[in-house]
């Protein structure tokens, strides 16, 4: 599985429309992509900051896609190529002046049930 994500970098004069954000762009974004990207996810994440200083933002938004492999990845790549990309684009303006940067990563995971690690915590407390 790939995670695509879109960080919106900060800057001393930003601004973030959150509400419109949710209410039109996301679905926007549903709507360009459909019959382009296949994707398992699609979500938002806010006001990303530095765990233990709350005061550092790192980002007001970050969008994230998964997809299930490289070609998933590519297609998404052609998509930003693509004509289709420009509404989106030129929706920016409307939520934000913040700039998004683009990156991509492999996800990597091992499932577990809570239960179990509900018990490989207590066995680590334990020693």
């Amino acid at each position: 599985m790939y995670s695509i994500r879109a960080t919106y970098i900060p800057r001393e004069d930003m601004h973030f429309d959150r509400d419109y954000y949710i209410k039109h762009h996301i679905p926007l974004a549903q709507k360009q992509l459909a019959g382009h990207v296949r994707y398992l996810q699609m979500h938002a994440e806010f006001d990303m900051r530095v765990l233990m200083e709350e005061e550092d933002l790192r980002s007001p938004c970050v969008f994230v896609l998964y997809v299930e492999t490289k070609e998933d990845v590519e297609a998404f790549r052609e998509f930003r190529r693509g004509s289709e990309v420009v509404p989106l684009r030129e929706d920016i303006e409307k939520y934000t002046n913040c700039v998004p940067e683009w990156t991509v990563a492999e996800v990597l995971s091992e499932k577990k049930t809570y239960t179990e690690q509900a018990r490989e915590y207590a066995r680590a407390r334990e020693s």
